[in-house]
């Protein structure tokens, strides 16, 4: 554990070589990493760490300091504690602290991989950004949990963001550890509707690797191929016979086709 701006955030740190942080999804923390990164450790000095507001902490959903913002400043001086530059990795949720960091600190990151995260460039047909999606998610999970149903706002949560079914498909320790950050899917939806652009995600100076897979829902395939469309310079690849948990769901190939890239 490790004080960045007055808040104890936790982390893992194995394995030798050039250094990769590895930054989790919403309803998740440092642990989701573990097995996925068995095989980076003889190569690869691998860095997981936990969101302000994630597990450890168990979150009671009362703090004000919930935002894309804070997580960015979070990690941009938990990287300079490290004494950077490192190679980046953000998955969902994840992505766009991570995408915001590279964004504004470029002198700490080498390369950025975005796993189905980052910013969402499309607009519905009503005219509102399609990341309003999380707010309007958050806002349904959060009268459950006011009513006292834990699990059934959860299974909800993560029916929407990985498809039908999902949360009865998940083991119970897995739905254990969903439950320890259970608050943090709300915390989402009281972000301001952020609106991305485009023009913005351009300003990319680093390497960028775009990964998503090939079993997830439309709505996320769509938000990387908007980033592919957008950022031309960008690689992009599909890993096989996975959904949106696409490092646990196939880690032989994120492993290959991400270190593929941070290798070049």
């Amino acid at each position: 554990m490790r004080w960045v701006n007055d808040y104890p955030m936790a982390f893992t740190d194995r394995g030798t070589g050039p250094t990769v942080v590895f930054v989790h999804g919403v309803l998740t923390d440092y642990r989701v990493w573990q097995k996925p990164l068995e095989n980076w450790l003889k190569d690869y000095r691998v860095i997981a760490v936990s969101l302000r507001h994630f597990y450890p902490e168990i979150w009671n959903g009362k703090a004000n300091d919930f935002t894309y913002q804070q997580h960015a400043k979070d990690l941009a001086r938990f990287i300079e504690t490290l004494g950077g530059p490192v190679h980046l990795v953000g998955w969902s949720f994840g992505g766009m602290p991570a995408y915001m960091v590279a964004r504004d600190r470029p002198d700490l990151v080498r390369k950025l991989v975005l796993v189905e995260g980052g910013p969402d460039f499309r607009v519905q047909a009503d005219g509102v950004p399609s990341n309003a999606d999380p707010i309007k998610r958050a806002a349904v999970t959060e009268k459950f949990f006011q009513a006292g149903d834990i699990d059934g706002g959860l299974r909800f949560a993560v029916n929407d963001i990985s498809g039908p079914g999902r949360w009865d498909a998940l083991s119970e320790s897995y739905r254990q550890t969903i439950r320890e950050n259970a608050w943090t899917v709300v915390g989402i939806g009281r972000e301001a509707l952020w609106r991305a652009s485009c023009s913005e995600f351009q300003t990319l100076k680093m390497p960028v690797l775009l990964m998503w897979g090939e079993l997830t829902t439309p709505r996320l395939r769509g938000i990387v191929e908007a980033q592919a469309e957008c950022l031309k310079t960008a690689s992009i690849v599909k890993i096989p016979r996975t959904g949106h948990g696409v490092a646990a769901g196939n880690p032989q190939a994120f492993h290959s086709e991400a270190t593929s890239f941070l290798g070049r």
